[in-house]
C-alpha cells in the first residue's frame, strides 16, 4: 500500500497534469461534441472535403514512408553496406527537423516558376503544391519513424530461423526476405501508423503547400487556423468540432498501432544475445552505395541545400547567378532587435519547459514506481498528451483560459489566474505537449538503477527525500539532460501550437519563421530556417556525446 508521502505526492502532481493539459482537452471534446445538437453535425458534414483530404494526404504519407523505409532499413541494418552510421544519421535527419522546414525546402525545389528544379528544367515541371506535394513532404519528414522501428525489429529477430532457412537452402537474399522481413513487418507497419498520425496532425506543411494550391488543399488542422482567426463564439464552437474529429483519430491510430506491437512481440524472439551476420552485397556494394548515396542527397541533402541557397538570394525566384548571392540577409535577419527578442523569448520558454518537463516526468516515473495498481494511471497522464495533435491542444488552452478564472478561498481569499495572451500558456502547452520525453527517459533510467541504493541510504538514516536525491539522483543525471535537450529542441523550434498562442507583440521564432516564409520574406526565412538546422544539428551531437555515457548501475 502506498505511503502517505506518496499520496501527497501524487496530489501535487495531479495538479498541473489535469489542470492544464487532461481537463483543456475534455473541456473541448465537451464543447465539439455538444455542438453537434445545434446544428454542428450538418455543419460538420460540409467539412468533410476537409477531412477527406487530411486522411487522404496522411495515407500517402505513410505508405511513402514505408514503401521507402522497408528496403532501406533492410540496406542500413542488415547488410555490409560502408559508411552505414552515415547514412543512418542523414535519414534520420528529417525526424529532428520541423517539417515545415522540408516544406520551405521543397517549394524552393519545386515551386511551378520560382523552383530551381523549374527553371532549370521547364516551368511547371514540377509542382509541390496540392495533396501530392503534402504528402510527399509529410512522408520524407516521417520516414525515420518507419527507419527506426525497422531497425529496433531487425534487432530483435532471432538470427536462428535465417539460418535454419539458409540451411533449407534457400539462398542469403531468399533467407532475409522471406524471414527476416515478415517477422519486421509489424514494426514497420506500426512505424507507417506514427506517420498516418502525424501527417494527420500537421499544420505547417499543410499551410504552406495547401492554402496556396489551386484549387486551395484544405485540412482538418488549417481550417481549425482559419477559424480560430475568423474569432468570436461561433468560429470558436467549429473550430472545436473539427479538433474533436481530429482527436478521435489519435485513439484510433494508436489502437493499430498496440494491435501491431502485440503481433510483433508474438513473432519475435526476445533476444538470445546473438546477431545475424550481415547480408553480404559482394558486387552489388558499389552499386548500393550509390543508390543509397542518390536517395540520402534527394531526400535530405537538396533541400537543405536549397534553403542555404535561398537564403543567399536578394530575392526568392531571383536569377541564379554567382553575382545575384549576397549575405545581406544573414546581417539583416540574424541581428534584427525583432529577431533578438524572438529568438531570447524563445530560448527562455525553451529552457523553461525542458526544466518542467524533466521535473514533472521524474516526478512521475518515482510516483508509477511507488504503485503498481495506480501506476499505468500515472504513465498514462503523462505520455498521453503526447499524441493529442499540437492544434488540438492549443485550441483546447484557448477555449479553457481565453478569460481570468477566478477561485475565491474561504470567502475571504480570491485567486485569479490570467493566462490569455500571454507567453505563460505557450509554455504550458509546451510543457503538457513534452512531458512524456521527460517520463520516458526517467522512467528508462529509473528501471536500471538497483533499489539496494535507495534502501542502503534509508538504513544510514536518511528520509525518503534524502535518499532518493543522494543515491539514484546523481546517476540519473545523463536520462535527465538527454531529456532536457530534447524538450528543449523541440520547443525551441515548435511553429503549429506557438503560431495559435502567441500574443500579439510576443513573437518566437517559429512564429517568426511562419511569418517570413508565408507573409513577408522567403529568403529571410530561409536564414531562420538554416539556424534551425545549426540548432537541432548541436542538439543531435550533444544526445549523441550523452548516449555513449552509460548509467553506473552500481
Amino acid at each position: 500500500m502506498a505511503s502517505r508521502s506518496w499520496w501527497l505526492g501524487l496530489g501535487a502532481w495531479l495538479v498541473p497534469v489535469l489542470g492544464f493539459s487532461v481537463l483543456p482537452v475534455a473541456a473541448l471534446l465537451w464543447r465539439g461534441l455538444g455542438s453537434v445538437e445545434d446544428g454542428g453535425l450538418t455543419w460538420l458534414l460540409a467539412e468533410r472535403g476537409a477531412l477527406g483530404n487530411t486522411l487522404t494526404i496522411a495515407a500517402g504519407a505513410s505508405v511513402l514512408a514505408v514503401v521507402v523505409g522497408t528496403p532501406l532499413a533492410l540496406v542500413l541494418f542488415r547488410t555490409d553496406l560502408p559508411l552505414r552510421g552515415a547514412f543512418t544519421v542523414l535519414f534520420t535527419l528529417p525526424s529532428a527537423v520541423p517539417a515545415f522546414i522540408w516544406g520551405m525546402g521543397w517549394l524552393s525545389l519545386a515551386s511551378p516558376r520560382a523552383g530551381y528544379l523549374n527553371r532549370l528544367l521547364s516551368a511547371d515541371t514540377f509542382d509541390i503544391y496540392g495533396p501530392v506535394g503534402i504528402a510527399f513532404v509529410e512522408g520524407i519528414s516521417g520516414l525515420p519513424l518507419v527507419l527506426l522501428a525497422g531497425a529496433a525489429a531487425l534487432r530483435r529477430v532471432d538470427p536462428a530461423m535465417e539460418e535454419a532457412a539458409r540451411v533449407c537452402g534457400a539462398s542469403p537474399l531468399r533467407a532475409l526476405l522471406t524471414t527476416t522481413l515478415p517477422l519486421a513487418l509489424p514494426s514497420l507497419l506500426s512505424g507507417a501508423v506514427m506517420v498516418f498520425l502525424m501527417a494527420a496532425s500537421s499544420f505547417g506543411v499543410p499551410y504552406l503547400l495547401g492554402v496556396s494550391a489551386s484549387p486551395p488543399t484544405r485540412v482538418l488542422t488549417t481550417r481549425i487556423y482559419e477559424l480560430v482567426l475568423m474569432g468570436g463564439d461561433a468560429g470558436l464552437a467549429r473550430a472545436a468540432l473539427l479538433a474533436a474529429s481530429l482527436l478521435l483519430l489519435a485513439p484510433l491510430a494508436m489502437g493499430v498501432n498496440q494491435a501491431l506491437g502485440r503481433t510483433g512481440r508474438v513473432r519475435l524472439s526476445a533476444g538470445k544475445g546473438l546477431s545475424a551476420r550481415p547480408f553480404p552485397l559482394g558486387s552489388a556494394r558499389s552499386g548500393a552505395v550509390v543508390a543509397v548515396s542518390l536517395l540520402a542527397t534527394v531526400l535530405v541533402l537538396l533541400p537543405l541545400g536549397a534553403i542555404f541557397l535561398t537564403s543567399l538570394q536578394r530575392s526568392f525566384g531571383a536569377q541564379l547567378a554567382w553575382s545575384e548571392l549576397t549575405l545581406t540577409h544573414w546581417a539583416g535577419v540574424l541581428l534584427e532587435p525583432r529577431t533578438l527578442h524572438a529568438t531570447g523569448r524563445s530560448l527562455l520558454l525553451a529552457v523553461g519547459a525542458g526544466t518542467l518537463v524533466c521535473l514533472l516526468g521524474l516526478a512521475a516515473a518515482v510516483l508509477r514506481r511507488g504503485s503498481h495498481r495506480l501506476g499505468a494511471g500515472v504513465e498514462a497522464l503523462a505520455v498521453g498528451p503526447y499524441a493529442v495533435p499540437g492544434t488540438v491542444l492549443a485550441l483546447a488552452l484557448l477555449l479553457v483560459f481565453s478569460r481570468d478564472l477566478r477561485f475565491i478561498l474561504a470567502d475571504r481569499v480570491a485567486f485569479v489566474l490570467a493566462l490569455a495572451h500571454t507567453p505563460w500558456l505557450l509554455l504550458i502547452a509546451y510543457v503538457a505537449k513534452y512531458l512524456a520525453l521527460g517520463a520516458r527517459n526517467s522512467e528508462e533510467a529509473l528501471a536500471q538503477l538497483d533499489t539496494s541504493l535507495t534502501e542502503a541510504a534509508r538504513v544510514s538514516g536518511a528520509g525518503p527525500w534524502r535518499a532518493f536525491v543522494d543515491a539514484p539522483l546523481p546517476l540519473l543525471r545523463p536520462a535527465l539532460t538527454a531529456a532536457f535537450v530534447l524538450a528543449f529542441l523541440a520547443c525551441a523550434t515548435e511553429i503549429t501550437m506557438s503560431v495559435l498562442l502567441v500574443p500579439a507583440g510576443s513573437e518566437v521564432l517559429g512564429t517568426l519563421l511562419f511569418e517570413l516564409q508565408s507573409y513577408a520574406d522567403p529568403a529571410a526565412a530561409a536564414v531562420l530556417a538554416c539556424a534551425f538546422v545549426v540548432l537541432v544539428a548541436l542538439g543531435q551531437a550533444t544526445l549523441a556525446v550523452l548516449a555513449r555515457r552509460p548509467i553506473d548501475k552500481r
